[in-house]
């Protein structure tokens, strides 16, 4: 890929940006309302089964954890379908599914109801993340699709940070709970009611897009692609370029369980360290506060290196980040790994986007990006119940703890990842080749 130069400054890069297509600051409006809706969910879903329908932590993180994996076995076929359908009618189908899973959850009285929420939401959050991701790729040239990554991930932050006040504050002001048109809701289950109506806001803005054009083939493996999606996968699946980046996004699984422990097991840690009133959504609002400020800065100053060694050097960083919690059960060491976390995030998440969309010949972004959560969905379940089974030994509600020693598992999990990545560089480390840059046309 033609990289931009190393001095152009962000007000270039965001002028270069106006002249692609519509659709992809619809695709960014989708990715804030799709990250608002997510988050919060995500953040609140052990503490709403335990809280609200007695589930204990090993059985919370179980559910949790297996939702969370299917969604990743679903996208890891999503993206053939995604490339088969097309980037609009992907992500219209897939803002129907999370509207209904959402409003159901919102709804949702009993555990049957729940499951068939969780169970309904899963196409659509699987489909959203390699269509997205493609459609970035697709409505940009190679001359901004770097800032257009980073751009895209500010938008998801933006979406992350309002989960701290959304959720702070709907704890708070219906502490007791609310009933709207006869209707009882939880605290929990009003901030569910949010996620739902911005899902039915994407639904609309998925219909008003238009369909992206295929760019014309430059070389053999940029032609157009077929649209059966078994063929699909068994031409990415020959592909060696495929499994050189496969292994990348192995090693960094371990880096990615941190965000699993850290809306899983982390709310709950704090709840029980510092008070049930403590107010976990407002301080991990820092990190997606943190990655908005962070990210365009380290684009701009990271563009001339190739992704690899900034991947590397960023996973490190977030590594390292749970282990200050291992040290210190403090509100501050909690900032600290907050802190370290985001840095190292700002680093590595966007170049690897861009990598993964980069290095994907076109027509089959959507694919690499499907096949890119192989790793994490077998390691999901592992963190769901490891969640739980750690919370029970180290940090239970009641009786004596030693959340250190919780934390002290964790990150040497977490740090064995960049470590292989130093070791492993030669072998796994690929430069994105050349390409053209095409206009992309919208039908």
């Amino acid at each position: 890929m033609a990289a931009p130069p190393a001095d152009r400054s962000l007000s270039a890069d965001l002028r270069a940006l106006l002249s692609s297509p519509r659709e992809l600051w619809t695709v960014y409006v989708m990715k804030f309302l799709e990250s608002v809706a997510y988050f919060t969910i995500w953040t609140l879903l052990v503490i709403f089964l335990s809280n609200d329908h007695g589930f204990s932590d090993t059985a919370a993180g179980s559910v949790a954890g297996t939702w969370l994996t299917v969604i990743s076995l679903v996208v890891f076929f999503a993206g053939f379908i995604a490339d088969g359908l097309g980037i609009r009618r992907a992500l219209v189908i897939a803002a129907l599914s999370t509207a209904l899973g959402r409003g159901l959850l919102a709804f949702a009285g009993d555990k049957m109801t729940i499951y068939a929420a969780l169970a309904v939401s899963v196409w659509g959050i699987a489909c959203m993340k390699p269509t997205m991701n493609a459609a970035v790729r697709s409505y940009t040239t190679p001359a901004t699709v770097s800032f257009a990554f980073s751009l895209y991930y500010v938008f998801m932050n933006l979406g992350s940070l309002s989960q701290g006040p959304l959720i702070t504050k709907f704890r708070a002001w219906f502490k007791g709970g609310a009933t709207i048109g006869g209707v009882s809701f939880t605290s929990s289950q009003m901030v569910f009611l949010v996620g739902f109506v911005v899902s039915c806001i994407n639904v609309v803005l998925a219909l008003s897009m238009r369909e992206v054009k295929p760019a014309e083939a430059t070389s053999p493996s940029d032609k157009p692609a077929t649209k059966n999606p078994l063929v699909i996968a068994r031409e990415v699946l020959r592909e060696p370029t495929f499994w050189v980046f496969m292994g990348l996004v192995a090693l960094l699984t371990f880096v990615r369980l941190i965000f699993q422990h850290a809306h899983l097991t982390w709310p709950k840690y704090t709840i029980r360290e510092f008070g049930e009133d403590f107010p976990f959504a407002y301080y991990w609002s820092i990190n997606p506060g943190m990655i908005i400020l962070l990210t365009p800065v380290a684009t701009a100053l990271t563009r001339r290196y190739a992704p690899y060694p900034v991947i590397m050097i960023g996973a490190m960083i977030s590594a390292v980040s749970v282990l200050a919690m291992a040290f210190s059960t403090t509100v501050a060491a909690s900032v600290v790994f907050i802190v370290l976390l985001s840095i190292g995030e700002a680093l590595w998440s966007p170049r690897l986007y861009e990598y993964t969309a980069t290095i994907a010949p076109r027509g089959r972004e959507a694919s690499y990006m499907g096949l890119s959560e192989l790793p994490l969905f077998l390691a999901k379940p592992l963190v769901g119940f490891l969640s739980g089974y750690l919370l029970t030994v180290y940090c239970p509600p009641t009786g004596p703890r030693d959340s250190r020693q919780m934390w002290l598992v964790i990150g040497l999990m977490t740090i064995a990842a960049p470590i292989c990545m130093i070791v492993f560089r030669r072998r796994i480390e690929r430069r994105t080749p050349e390409e053209p840059a095409p206009r992309p046309e919208v039908a």
